[in-house]
């Protein structure tokens, strides 16, 4: 028992330090200038030449490393609610002190995000035992499932990026809204994560470290992960950072879920409930996407209230 409530602890420590993580990214890209997804290279020169998006970066990295320790661990039902209470604060924390705006619809999606991340967590079973063996077997020599799953995250990013362009770049221009970002990049992230846990299966199937170089899981962190991190930096300059924070985890969470059905051989819950459960947070979720609004309301992004910028003596983002 005592170790349980220790991890948990641990847990909702790793889940803070991310998502402080996400605020430091915030504060970095207001001194940016402006970012364009049409520009990638550029977008990660002025990312990793700025020494507080990197000091972000080490916060995202940390809390990331905590969250695999902890939730290994942890069964899923107890983790994901951890993600949902965190998720809550830095909600809370952006509206109070960041001075951005929710509308009613936006709240209730928000709702239906964490309520879906509960019911997800809820549907663990913890029967079944993932393993990598046989995508690393297969992974070189027919990569086209690694392709199969990869392509949907990437082809999101890359439209959500291009769109995000030419809509910013119109006289009457309607600024996409974080929903679109976070999806784009919570699939990336979901992918990155899917990798670092394929990269700990290897090594503890095989114990080699050639043999986890030797597939594509690193290279589908690395590659995955730039992708997240440069969209997200894109969508914390022009967006709300409680909606894309919200949506990149819960989109994330369930993509890591999908691709280790693939990757891993993951089934999902046979016994009735465990599966109403499950494909009832998924609903939930698809519900709260297609309810959030597709356009950034004028007004709603300021990172911080004139009141409050003043005082803090800070330029308020228009």
């Amino acid at each position: 028992m005592g170790h349980d409530l220790g991890y948990a602890a641990l847990a909702l420590i790793a889940t803070t330090v991310y998502y402080i993580a996400f605020l430091v990214f915030r504060v970095s890209a207001r001194r940016m200038e402006p970012l364009r997804g049409s520009r990638p290279f550029r977008v990660a020169r002025l990312m990793l030449t700025d020494p507080v998006w990197l000091g972000g970066g080490l916060l995202l990295f940390l809390g990331l490393g905590y969250e695999v320790v902890a939730f290994q661990q942890m069964p899923l039902a107890v983790a994901q609610p951890i993600f949902a209470v965190s998720l809550v604060f830095l909600v809370g924390y952006a509206v109070w002190f960041l001075g951005e705006r929710l509308s009613l619809r936006e709240w209730a999606s928000v709702a239906l995000f964490v309520l879906a991340t509960v019911l997800i967590g809820l549907s663990a079973t913890g029967d079944g035992t993932p393993a990598a063996h046989a995508t690393l077997a297969g992974t070189l020599e027919s990569p086209w499932t690694m392709l199969a799953i990869c392509a949907p995250a990437v082809i999101i990013a890359g439209l959500v990026w291009l769109v995000g362009d030419r809509r910013a770049g119109g006289r009457h221009a309607r600024k996409l809204a974080g929903v679109a970002y976070g999806i784009g990049a919570g699939a990336c992230a979901g992918l990155a994560e899917a990798g670092i846990r394929g990269i700990s299966l290897v090594y503890a199937d095989t114990g080699s470290l050639r043999a986890v170089l030797e597939s594509a899981y690193p290279y589908l962190t690395l590659g995955l992960a730039a992708i997240a991190l440069g969209q997200l930096q894109i969508a914390l300059q022009r967006c709300r950072v409680a909606i894309v924070a919200v949506v990149l985890t819960v989109i994330g969470r369930s993509y890591l879920i999908v691709s280790s059905t693939v990757l891993f051989g993951e089934e999902w819950p046979r016994d009735a409930l465990p599966f109403l459960l499950r494909a009832g947070g998924f609903v939930l979720a698809l519900v709260a996407l297609v309810t959030f609004p597709r356009y950034e309301e004028p007004g709603a992004t300021a990172a911080l209230p004139a009141r409050a910028a003043r005082r803090k003596g800070v330029r308020a983002l228009p």
